[in-house]
């Protein structure tokens, strides 16, 4: 009886809602993606924290001009706390790097890995929004990660490379059964005629070879001052407030909020992670 309250306790600690930003192949500016809508979503007064899932590379972290000091993997190997790993932003939000080898994460002795949910427990009930940003293409070694999402955002460009690994991508994740509301973002658009068209058309092959349907669908131009922001590791939606694609980000940022406090399932944080990392069913 002890044991299943606490479970219960542990399952309904927090409604924070997890959205993962992924693409079908890198280049398309899924990471920029990520970081200006936590941004947004941080200048609305909510509380989030982004995990960097993209293995290997360390985009966010240059994007947002600030440096990882510790990652996941430090948690387990040197003990360290949670607040230890987790990095705050000069733009509201805060950065989680996974390290670079995720099969290491998968290794840790299991007192360790409730260590790690507890503390984890604690962190949810402070947080409103959990942005994770995956590593470009498919892993199956992420399929739970992808199904835990309450939200999913595709990222496409309007290269055919990037339209077509896109699709094969939700493909596969269609056949593994995905339920996340999805979202799909047209990123450098060279008009807003183009990335109607191309989210209208790959919508329409999405909704016939698969399940899957998309909520909304927006538009991103391909603007100089988005090239601009990235050299100068600045958000565009905070140094360029009137230009399209923060308008693109802002829209997102509004269906995200939608239904705030409702998550696709009724689990808790802990429960999330535990599927995220492909640990527990």
């Amino acid at each position: 009886m002890i044991e299943d309250q606490a479970v219960a306790l542990r399952n309904n600690v927090s409604t924070a809602k997890f959205v993962a930003f992924a693409s079908g192949k890198g280049g398309v500016g899924k990471s920029l993606v990520t970081l200006n809508t936590a941004v947004s979503l941080a200048s609305k007064g909510k509380k989030v924290l982004v995990i960097d899932m993209d293995i290997g590379f360390a985009n966010l972290e240059v994007l947002a001009g600030v440096t990882i000091k510790y990652t996941l993997k430090d948690f387990f190997k040197k003990g360290l706390e949670i607040k230890d790993i987790i990095e705050k932003t000069n733009y509201g939000f805060s950065l989680l790097s996974s390290g670079n080898d995720v099969d290491d994460i998968y290794a840790f002795e299991f007192g360790e890995r409730e260590r790690f949910f507890s503390e984890f427990q604690a962190l949810g009930s402070e947080m409103d929004y959990i942005l994770i940003d995956m590593g470009a293409g498919y892993s199956e070694k992420l399929d739970k990660a992808y199904l835990a999402a309450d939200d999913f955002v595709i990222v496409l460009t309007p290269e055919p490379t990037a339209i077509m690994d896109g699709y094969t991508f939700l493909k596969i994740l269609s056949i593994k059964g995905l339920k996340s509301k999805l979202y799909l973002m047209i990123n450098m658009a060279n008009t807003l005629d183009e990335g109607r068209v191309l989210g209208k058309r790959f919508q329409e092959v999405t909704s016939k070879f698969t399940n899957l349907k998309f909520e909304k669908t927006y538009a991103m131009l391909n603007d100089p001052h988005v090239r601009k922001s990235v050299r100068e590791q600045k958000p565009f939606v905070l140094s360029y407030k009137h230009i399209q694609p923060t308008f693109g980000i802002m829209g997102l940022t509004s269906a995200i909020m939608e239904k705030e406090g409702m998550t696709r399932e009724k689990i808790g944080f802990a429960e999330k992670i535990k599927r995220f990392f492909k640990w527990g069913r």
